[in-house]
C-alpha cells in the first residue's frame, strides 16, 4: 500500500448483551476501546442488530457508544465533557488509551504539537481552551462553549497558549477514532463511506483473497463489520432483509479451524485487525 489504509469498524448494539451487569459490559468495551486504539481504527460504528436477547436495542447501543467515547477522550477533558451518567458508573474500570492523543505530563507542549481541547469561554472575537496545560489556549475564532477541537499550539505568552484549529485528518499521527451510530447494518456502511467493505463469517472466505483484492483494488479505506454474540453476520443481515453477498465486497474467515464452539466479538475483533494491519502493510 502506498499510504496508510484507514479502517473503519461496524459493531452491533447485542455487543455487551451477554454481560449480565454494568460492570462486566464496561470491562468488555474497554477490551474493545483497547483493541481499536491499538490497530489505529479511525472510525466505529454501533450498528442495531435487531437482537432479541438485547433487552433494549437502544439503551445498548447508548452504553456502548458513551463507554467508547469516554475512553477516547483525553482524560483532561473528561469532566468537562461528560455529566455523571449511569453509563458511566464503573468508568473507572475502562483501561487508558495512551494514543498520542492522550499525552502524559510534559508531552505535547510545545509549538507545533497537537492537542485536544474544549472551549470554557468564547465571545464574537476569540474562544478560551483547557489544553490540559496549566495555560489556557486562546483562539482568535468564536466557537461553542463545550465544543471540542484539535488544536495546533503556537506561542506561549506566559498566561495563554495561542492555538489554531486543525481537523483532526491534518494531524500526522493517529489522533483516536470516531464514534457512530446507524439504525441497522446497511445504513452503518452507507455511514462510513468505505471504498471498500469487508464481512466476517466463519462461512467467509479464505483471508488472503481478500488481502489480495484489497491491494489490487488500493483502496484509501475499509469498513470491516462483526456479529454479534447470539447471531454472525449472515444471520444479522437475514433479519434485516439484506443479503450479505451483496452488502459486502467480500465475507472473510480470520480464524479457520476454529478450536471453539464460538468466537467472541471482541476476540474476532482483535485477530481480524492485527491479521488486516500485518498482510496490508507495505
Amino acid at each position: 500500500m502506498t499510504s496508510k489504509l484507514s479502517v473503519s469498524v461496524l459493531l452491533s448494539s447485542s455487543l455487551v448483551a451477554d454481560a449480565p451487569e454494568l460492570r462486566q459490559k464496561t470491562v468488555k468495551v474497554g477490551s474493545v476501546g483497547r483493541a481499536l486504539a491499538i490497530f489505529g481504527v479511525d472510525k466505529v460504528c454501533i450498528y442495531n442488530d435487531d437482537d432479541p436477547h438485547a433487552k433494549n436495542q437502544t439503551i445498548e447501543a447508548k452504553l456502548i457508544t458513551s463507554l467508547l467515547r469516554y475512553m477516547e477522550t483525553p482524560q483532561y477533558l473528561r469532566k468537562l465533557i461528560f455529566p455523571r451518567t449511569c453509563e458511566l458508573r464503573y468508568a473507572g474500570l475502562l483501561p487508558p488509551l495512551r494514543t498520542p492523543h492522550h499525552p502524559l505530563a510534559g508531552e505535547k507542549n510545545k509549538l507545533g504539537d497537537y492537542r485536544e481541547g474544549v472551549v470554557i469561554e468564547a465571545n464574537k472575537n476569540q474562544s478560551l481552551l483547557e489544553i490540559g496545560l496549566p495555560e489556557k489556549a486562546i483562539t482568535g475564532e468564536r466557537f461553542k462553549v463545550g465544543q471540542r477541537l484539535t488544536v495546533k499550539l503556537g506561542k506561549n505568552s506566559g498566561n495563554v497558549i495561542s492555538v489554531t484549529p486543525v481537523a483532526r485528518a491534518e494531524v500526522p499521527e493517529y489522533w483516536g477514532y470516531e464514534v457512530l451510530y446507524a439504525e441497522n447494518l446497511a445504513e452503518g456502511l452507507k455511514v462510513l463511506k468505505a471504498d471498500y467493505t469487508v464481512g466476517t463469517s466463519r462461512h467467509g472466505q479464505n483471508l488472503y483473497e481478500a488481502v489480495q483484492a484489497i491491494k489490487s483494488n488500493k483502496p484509501h479505506s475499509v469498513a470491516v463489520a462483526f456479529g454479534g454474540p447470539y447471531a454472525g453476520l449472515f444471520e444479522i443481515c437475514e433479519r434485516q432483509g439484506v443479503d450479505a453477498d451483496k452488502l459486502f465486497d467480500v465475507v472473510i474467515n480470520t480464524i479457520p479451524r476454529q478450536g471453539t464452539a464460538t468466537v467472541r466479538t471482541e476476540e474476532a475483533l482483535v485477530v481480524t485487525l492485527a491479521l488486516l494491519n500485518a498482510l496490508t502493510e507495505g
